[in-house]
């Protein structure tokens, strides 16, 4: 383990060293873009329910210095707890969510591999995790992913992005490339990038990588002292033996059914034309029979059907005003203009599928898809 916990210290004195990501303390998000991460919706989507608003507990698992306000956003009257290896990012955090009037986060410093004998959560258990961009970052990742294990609720979930080895070539030969040339400081990899020729596979790389343009972004790109790419044969492996299964691919492109994604990866791995990065939604297996339940019930009762929380608090006042939230889920969101602003709005009480009109039911599945609009097998829960 030694190993290990040597290579998780320089994790976490890069983050000291580099704020990621370095966004300005004044950069905001659309209410309506954090419509995703709304646990309401989530929580539905996957068992057909919805919390009473004294449950909902929120971890971000790895929150770096900008997560925890996109959640608050999205979730303004739940419980955040926002955990991270770096003071530094947490400050940031901390400013990020004051600065924009969320104080529903309680920040907390610790490292998902330090569990035994650690109270730093002090037993909770959280309804969903956040863990994007984290694992492929932490050397003991069957470790992480156990304790985050613990971690979940009943039912719970959590989202997670780890690097494709596909979609990460050209980054990790850089990378590779750095430390054999010597290259340790930002000042040293900027004077390089300055320096690379037009038309070299270098140039092309920074040229087409946004995150080329900010320095934490480089730093995390090629000077991470540690960054993992996983197949993703590799990637559902770690899960299985952590007791995960993937519930929802959410990668840019992905099908909505879990087969047939899996099928299409490979696909795509096999031939080198894989592109992106794996983001999907995973959850317990001992929950299967949850899930498995709720399907069952969605085709034998008359649900009901209601807006996303953060879908209804952006709903512009103007009717002339269009609203199209950025896509999270891997597909191009349906538009909201006037006509289904009015649609939308009969959702904002509960409604039972028999009820809604033959002409509008085509619509109605296209935000269900898209999580604009929450189905259960009942009415809200009460506070």
């Amino acid at each position: 383990m030694e190993p290990f916990r040597s290579l998780q210290d320089a994790v976490k004195a890069h983050y000291e060293r580099h704020v990621y990501p370095q966004f300005p303390l004044w950069a905001s998000v659309r209410t309506c873009d954090a419509y995703a991460l709304n646990l309401d919706a989530l929580w539905a989507r996957f068992n057909g329910e919805r919390l009473p608003q004294k449950e909902r507990k929120i971890l971000l698992a790895g929150c770096g210095s900008f997560s925890p306000y996109p959640a608050a956003v999205a979730n303004p009257e739940a419980q955040i707890t926002a955990l991270d290896l770096s003071e530094a990012n947490l400050r940031r955090a901390t400013l990020h969510s004051w600065i924009h009037g969320y104080f529903n986060v309680n920040f907390i410093r610790g490292d998902i591999t330090q569990t035994a004998g650690s109270d730093f959560l002090k037993d909770q258990r959280f309804h969903f995790i956040d863990c994007y961009g984290v694992l492929h970052h932490i050397p003991d990742v069957i470790t992480a992913l156990n304790a985050l294990h613990s971690w979940l609720n009943p039912a719970g979930f959590m989202r997670i992005m780890v690097y494709s080895q596909s979609a990460r070539r050209s980054a990790q030969s850089i990378r590779t490339a750095m430390r054999m040339l010597g290259v340790h400081t930002l000042r040293e990899l900027k004077q390089l990038c300055r320096n690379a020729p037009t038309g070299s596979r270098f140039r092309d790389y920074l040229d087409a990588t946004p995150e080329a343009d900010f320095d934490s972004g480089l730093a995390d790109l090629f000077l991470h002292p540690y960054a993992k790419t996983y197949t993703l044969e590799a990637l559902l492996k770690i899960l299985e033996i952590t007791g995960f299964e993937p519930l929802q691919f959410i990668h840019w492109g992905a099908l909505p059914e879990i087969t047939s994604e899996i099928a299409r990866l490979k696909k795509l791995e096999k031939s080198n034309e894989l592109r992106s990065n794996f983001i999907l939604l995973v959850g317990r297996k001992q929950d299967t029979k949850i899930r498995i339940e709720w399907q069952k019930i969605k085709n034998r009762q008359d649900t009901v059907i209601t807006l996303n929380p953060v879908i209804q608090r952006s709903l512009p006042w103007l009717p002339f005003i269009p609203l199209k939230p950025e896509p999270k889920l891997g597909f191009v969101n349906p538009s909201i203009n006037d006509q289904d602003k009015r649609l939308l709005s009969r959702f904002r009480t509960p409604v039972r599928q028999t009820a809604i009109k033959p002409a509008d039911r085509d619509r109605v599945e296209q935000y269900l898809q898209a999580l604009f609009l929450i189905e259960t097998s009942r009415p809200n829960l009460s506070p």
